[in-house]
């Protein structure tokens, strides 16, 4: 009885949950994983509820034998939950005749039993694994051809609605039915097993059916796919099994049915007609295409005749064009030739690359297993090992990236103070990085708003049309870098992941008085420093105490997931209290540069204990948190661990990193710097930040065209995790060459051109995380 009830519970009862936001990126798919979990634990409780219910209604057994020969017969002839549209009632006429054209062809053509088998079934993985998904067959559905109509792929997914006593409609329903009676009907109406449910709430009444459409995180709720012919709508769809279910109460919640015509798919051979951001953005690529291919085709051609370029010689307009040259672009992104300068700090190009394999390596386990996998139990047991908290906690890379981001500019910024004697041109400051940073981004935020719905299609590729829509609503926010300010929205998102840009932005803008002062006033300058460093760690408290946030973001822990809306709000996107990190970069920048003469040693015993200490640290924050994994064992964390990691695990996580930047650069790295400085990494680096770009859009495309969920093992997500990572670095690698580079090459062109004298591009072989890319640095006024 107990696999009956489950069967129809999970096919039918969504999630016992109110949609709330999640935090910052990836914020409906860590909402689906908090979702789906609740579910399971809901289904547990009213399936225990159910069961005791029976014991104690023994006299009522013929009932209940009758109820399992009915779900024996009903799931034997599941195969007929394929026409809802064929038994309903207020739907589009075209719709309802092409349905039942369909059923009367059954076992009779063959383009029918292709979309019988192209429905959805009993969810592979129902009963062990947790998948309420009973996908279909998408392309097979596409591709059928009837007299009068073609396939359509549908899927309608199923929500809960609390049910209030001035909705009910029916009460003692059962205790008028003539159960042998109302199963020939039925049957002979060959409605879907859904209907069955009536049986196990006969004293709830009835409510009026409910139709949604659907939201960013609809994809996560159960579901079903249907093949219907091309007449029907999403509407029609979503009234026809709201109909057969969605009158129903169960355990007081009714079933809302959510369709949307971003869910059914059919085959279209008309051309996509393109809006006027669509022809502006194709108008833009195709310009920087010819330029590209000319200007490749002109260094390709000055190669070949053993014709040196010169500046002088061949004037400013080939001097522009020479910037988009492909083949020397590429030279200089997959260029190992390292600085022999003592001020080179070389293991920055393994910290980064390592780290962006880190947040690449995190989104695609948030974005693919955890919410495309047929079996996400597994997903979650491997979440609550030990050594998965390496993966769980890749949002401490984010601070990594603070770390150096700071370390960087404060180290060249402080050099060129230096050399300048104090001179400082503070809007050629703020202009030269808007300019490095914003072009490459502009084109990949343009090309996701525009032209990415057009590169394939899938069951979930809604997801693709939600990060198109978001980009054309919110593309200002990110151009001025202020998109982390505002609260979060799930269904207006766009590039989730580059909250960290415009925090890095912010920060950065306000870096130059900080460490003016540290060159100008050194006592001025650390006190400062030292304020807001304090600063920013109350913040965090006081912010954690107050609303009560969980210490990180744990996927196993489901009301703490759900509560990351608040988490995304008031903390982890926000420069006041994510600043730390950054803070301990511009120290160590500071510490780097002033003792970048020095010949002092450091004992042996210190070393050791730094190292400890430091080790200590990394795997406390990775594996602090192991004990409070399951929340079945540990329902509520203590709000005093809480509050102390939430606080301080990412500032202590920074601090562990920048002692090994500095032993690393002082010689006490030993194998760990000559791993983090291996020449290899250099043009890896220099990628990191169009892999950064645009890494998140390419999982939500391959998982959204992905025809049916996957069956998760650790080994087989690792294996195409490698390949989505040699993909997205060599989609990156393209983009680079052609867009990053070439805009780099004009802004280095343009400052040459009209301040020659001001500014030069010092002699070292670093790239700042994520943002100076093919070698060009800082450049600061001279």
């Amino acid at each position: 009885m107990k696999n009956c009830l489950l069967l129809i519970a999970a096919v039918a009862v969504s999630v016992f949950f109110h949609q709330t936001g999640v935090a910052g990126q990836t914020s409906s798919r860590l909402c689906g994983i908090a979702q789906q979990e609740e579910f399971q634990s809901w289904l547990k409780l009213n399936i225990a509820e159910m069961e005791l219910e029976d014991k104690e209604s023994e006299k009522d057994d013929s009932k209940i034998d009758f109820i399992q020969q009915w779900l024996h017969k009903l799931v034997e002839r599941l195969i007929s939950t394929s026409y809802p549209t064929a038994v309903a009632s207020n739907i589009s006429r075209q719709c309802q005749n092409d349905s039942i054209e369909y059923v009367h062809n059954l076992y009779q053509r063959t383009w029918a039993m292709q979309m019988k088998e192209s429905s959805g079934k009993v969810p592979v993985g129902l009963y062990g694994s947790g998948n309420l998904h009973a996908d279909g067959l998408f392309d097979e559905c596409l591709a059928i051809r009837a007299p009068n109509f073609g396939g359509q792929y549908c899927t309608v997914y199923f929500n809960a609605a609390p049910v209030n006593e001035s909705e009910i409609l029916l009460s003692e329903w059962s205790s008028r039915i003539d159960y042998n009676e109302d199963v020939e009907v039925r049957s002979a109406n060959l409605v879907t097993i859904l209907q069955f449910l009536g049986f196990l709430s006969p004293n709830a009444g009835r409510v009026e059916p409910k139709v949604a459409t659907a939201n960013a995180i609809s994809y996560v709720f159960p579901s079903i796919s249907f093949c219907l012919p091309s007449s029907c709508s999403a509407e029609d769809l979503g009234q026809a099994v709201a109909e057969l279910i969605g009158s129903y109460i169960i355990a007081n919640y009714s079933i809302v049915s959510i369709t949307d015509e971003q869910y059914c798919f059919k085959e279209n051979k008309n051309p996509p007609s393109f809006d006027g951001p669509d022809i502006t953005v194709i108008i833009v690529l195709s310009l920087l295409g010819l330029l590209v291919v000319a200007a490749t085709i002109h260094d390709a051609w000055r190669m070949f005749s053993d014709e040196p370029f010169e500046i002088k010689k061949d004037g400013p307009i080939i001097c522009v064009l020479h910037c988009f040259s492909a083949l020397t672009n590429g030279r200089k992104l997959l260029s190992m030739k390292v600085s022999k300068s003592p001020s080179n700090l070389s293991c920055v190009h393994g910290i980064r690359v390592l780290s962006t394999l880190w947040v690449v390596i995190g989104h695609t386990w948030i974005i693919g297993p955890s919410s495309f996998s047929v079996n996400p139990n597994m997903v979650k047991n491997d979440a609550m090992k030990w050594w998965f908290q390496g993966i769980s906690n890749a949002t401490i890379s984010v601070d990594t990236f603070l770390l150096m981001s700071g370390l960087l500019v404060s180290f060249l910024l402080l050099a060129e103070l230096d050399r300048n004697k104090g001179k400082f041109n503070v809007g050629l400051f703020y202009l030269h990085r808007y300019l490095r940073l914003t072009p490459v981004y502009a084109i990949t935020l343009g090309f996701i708003a525009t032209l990415i719905v057009y590169l394939g299609s899938g069951p979930n590729w809604y997801n693709v049309h939600l990060s198109a829509y978001g980009c054309r609503i919110n593309w200002w926010w990110h151009l001025l870098y202020i998109n982390n300010l505002f609260p979060t929205d799930i269904s207006v998102q766009c590039m989730e992941q580059t909250w960290y840009l415009a925090l890095d932005m912010q920060l950065f803008i306000v870096s130059p008085l900080v460490i003016y002062l540290l060159w100008r006033v050194k006592k001025i300058g650390m006190a400062l420093l030292l304020f807001l460093f304090i600063g920013t760690i109350a913040a965090n408290f006081a912010i954690f105490a107050i609303y009560d946030l969980m210490p990180t973001v744990m996927p196993t822990r489901t009301m703490d997931t759900i509560a990351m809306g608040l988490d995304a709000d008031y903390y982890y996107t926000k420069p006041w209290t994510r600043a730390p990190p950054y803070i301990i970069g511009v120290w160590l920048g500071w510490l780097l540069h002033v003792t970048k003469e020095s010949q002092k040693r450091t004992s042996k015993i210190i070393l050791v204990i730094f190292w400890t200490i430091s080790t200590a640290i990394i795997l406390a924050v990775i594996y602090g948190l192991i004990p409070y994994l399951d929340e079945t064992t540990v329902p509520v964390i203590n709000p005093t661990i809480s509050l102390f990691y939430g606080s301080l695990h990412r500032t202590a996580w920074a601090a562990a990193v920048a002692w090994i930047v500095f032993a690393c650069s002082k010689g006490y790295g030993g194998i760990i710097n000559q791993l983090l400085s291996w020449k290899g990494f250099l043009p890896l680096s220099r990628l990191s930040y169009c892999v950064y770009l645009i890494h998140f859009a390419y999982l939500d495309v391959f998982y959204a065209s992905n025809r049916k969920l996957v069956y998760y093992t650790f080994n087989s997500q690792l294996t195409t995790y490698f390949g989505i990572v040699v993909t997205v670095f060599g989609l990156a690698f393209l983009v680079s060459i052609i867009v990053e580079a070439s805009f780099l090459n004009i802004e280095k062109l343009c400052f040459a051109a009209f301040t020659p004298r001001m500014y030069i591009v010092p002699k070292l072989d670093i790239c700042p995380p994520l943002f100076y890319n093919m070698g060009f640095q800082l450049n600061i006024a001279r």
